[in-house]
C-alpha cells in the first residue's frame, strides 16, 4: 500500500512539505489581502472591523483546529500501519465531530456575539462594520470545519497535489471575489464577507471532490457506522482533541487580550496592530508548512515505531525552519516598510506600523522552533506536552500584558506578544525528551476500534 521510510533525506522532506507550505501560506494571505482591500478605503474604521471580525472567527474555528492537526496525526499514523479500516475511521469520525460543532458554533454566534461587541469596547463605526461582517461569515461553519478534517485526513495521506490544488484555488477564488465584490459592486464590508464565505463553500465542494479521488484508500461497511460513534474509540480521539482545544483556547486568550489592550489605545493603534499580524501571520503559516511535513513524518514514525525516521525528520525540520528565519529577515530588512505600505494607505496607520517593524524581525527568531516542534508533537499524539506549554505562555502572557503595557504601552504589548512565541520554542525543546516513539498500548489513539 505504501512504502516504509527507513530513513529520510532533505529531498524526502522537501518534496512533501514545499508544497504543504505553499498551500497554508495562502490563508493568511487572504487575510492580509482583506486586511488590505479595507486598508484602502481611506477610513480605519474599515481595517478594525475586518480585524476585530478575523480575531471572533479564528476564535469560533481556531478552537476548534484539532480536526485538522490531529486529523493529519492519525491519518500519518494510520498511512504508517497501512491499514485501510485505520485510514478510513480517521477520516469519518471528526467528520462527525466535525458536523455536530459547526451546529453548535451557528447556534452559539447568536449569544456569542453581544459579548465580544461589548468586551472589544470598539467605537461605533467600527461595531456596525463588524456586525455586518460577521452576521454574512457565521453561516461559513459547517463548510470550513468540514475543510479541516478534509484537509487534515488528505496531509496525512500525504496526497501533496490534492492539498495543493484545494487550498490555493479556495483561497485564490476569495481574494478575486472580495475585490470585485467591494470595488466593482461596492459593497464595502459586506463584499469582503460574501467574498470569503463563497470560497469557503466552493473549497468544501472541491474538498468532497478530492475525497473521490481517494476512495481507494477507504473503505465502509454496517459495523464502521457504529464504530464511528464508539464511546471508548471517540474518548481516545476526545483525549488528544481536549488537549489541543485547550492549547488553542489559550492561544485565542493570547490574541483577545492582545486586540482588546490594542482597542483600549485607540482605534489606530488597533488598526497598525492589525497590518503588523497580519504579516505575521503570513510568517506563520510558511512554518506552519513545515511543521505540517514534520507532523506528517512524525505520525509515520509513530505507526512505524522507526525511531530513526523521527530523530531525521526532527532534525531536517529544524533546519529548515532556520533557513525560513534567516529567509524572512533577509526580506524583512529589504521590503518590510514595502509590505507595511502594501497593507495599508492611512497615512496615521502606516507611520505607528513602521515604528513597531522590530517587532516582525523579532517574531521569527523567537517563534521558529516552536512552531516546528508542535508539528512534531500532534503527528505523534503527544498532545499533553502542547497543552502544558501553552498554559504556562498565556499565565506569562497576561502578566506581561499587565504590567509592560502599564509602562510602554503598545511596545510592551509587542514584547509581551513575540516574548511569549520565544518562551514557548524554549518549553517545547525542554519536553522532547518525554516523547515517546516506540508503539505502545495505546499507540492507535483516535484510528482503533
Amino acid at each position: 500500500m505504501t512504502i516504509t521510510i527507513q530513513r529520510l533525506s532533505y529531498k524526502q522532506f522537501l518534496l512533501l512539505t514545499v508544497p504543504f507550505m505553499i498551500s497554508t501560506a495562502t490563508q493568511p494571505l487572504l487575510g492580509a489581502v482583506n486586511t488590505a482591500i479595507m486598508g484602502h478605503m481611506a477610513d480605519a474604521a474599515y481595517i478594525a472591523a475586518v480585524a476585530l471580525g478575523v480575531i471572533l472567527f479564528n476564535s469560533m474555528y481556531w478552537l476548534f483546529g484539532f480536526l485538522r492537526v490531529a486529523t493529519t496525526g492519525f491519518s500519518a499514523q494510520a498511512l504508517g500501519e497501512e491499514d485501510k479500516r485505520h485510514i478510513s475511521l480517521a477520516l469519518y469520525r471528526p467528520a462527525f465531530l466535525a458536523a455536530v460543532i459547526s451546529i453548535v458554533c451557528i447556534m452559539a454566534y447568536f449569544f456569542l456575539f453581544p459579548a465580544y461587541a461589548d468586551f472589544m469596547n470598539a467605537e461605533g463605526r467600527v461595531l456596525s462594520f463588524l456586525k455586518q461582517y460577521c452576521d454574512i461569515l457565521v453561516w461559513g461553519a459547517p463548510f470550513v470545519l468540514g475543510n479541516y478534517v478534509i484537509l487534515g485526513w488528505l496531509m496525512g495521506q500525504m496526497l501533496v497535489r490534492l492539498t495543493l490544488w484545494m487550498q490555493i484555488s479556495m483561497n485564490v477564488l476569495n481574494m478575486v471575489l472580495s475585490w470585485v465584490l467591494v470595488f466593482y459592486a461596492d459593497w464595502g464590508v459586506a463584499g469582503v464577507a460574501w467574498g470569503t464565505l463563497l470560497a469557503q463553500v466552493y473549497g468544501f465542494i472541491i474538498g468532497l471532490v478530492s475525497l473521490a479521488y481517494a476512495r481507494e484508500r477507504l473503505v465502509f461497511s454496517r459495523d464502521m457506522g457504529q464504530q464511528i460513534i464508539k464511546g471508548k474509540a471517540l474518548a481516545r480521539i476526545m483525549k488528544v482533541n481536549t488537549d489541543l482545544m485547550i492549547r488553542t483556547t489559550c492561544l485565542l486568550t493570547i490574541n483577545n487580550l492582545f486586540a482588546n489592550t490594542g482597542s483600549s489605545m485607540g482605534t489606530t493603534v488597533l488598526a497598525a496592530n492589525a497590518v503588523l499580524l497580519e504579516i505575521i501571520f503570513i510568517m506563520a503559516y510558511f512554518f506552519d508548512g513545515i511543521a505540517n511535513g514534520v507532523s506528517v513524518f512524525s505520525g509515520r514514525a509513530k505507526g512505524e515505531g522507526n525511531i530513526l525516521l523521527w530523530k531525521d525528520t526532527i532534525h531536517i525540520g529544524l533546519i529548515c525552519a532556520g533557513g525560513m528565519a534567516l529567509l524572512w529577515e533577509v526580506v524583512l530588512s529589504i521590503g518590510g516598510s514595502a509590505l507595511i505600505g502594501a497593507m495599508t494607505n492611512v497615512v496615521s496607520v502606516k507611520i505607528l506600523s513602521l515604528e513597531y517593524q522590530w517587532a516582525l524581525q523579532a517574531y521569527p527568531l523567537c517563534a521558529a522552533i516552536g512552531l516546528v516542534l508542535y508539528g512534531m508533537y500532534t503527528g505523534c499524539g503527544e498532545t499533553a506536552w502542547v497543552r502544558n506549554m501553552m498554559v504556562v505562555a498565556v499565565l506569562v502572557f497576561a502578566v506581561g500584558d499587565w504590567q509592560l503595557t502599564r509602562y510602554w504601552g503598545n511596545t510592551g504589548l509587542w514584547l509581551t506578544y513575540v516574548g511569549t512565541y520565544f518562551l514557548e520554542s524554549v518549553l517545547l525543546v525542554a519536553f522532547l525528551r518525554y516523547v515517546h516513539i516506540l508503539p505502545r498500548q495505546d499507540s492507535h489513539i483516535g484510528t482503533g476500534q
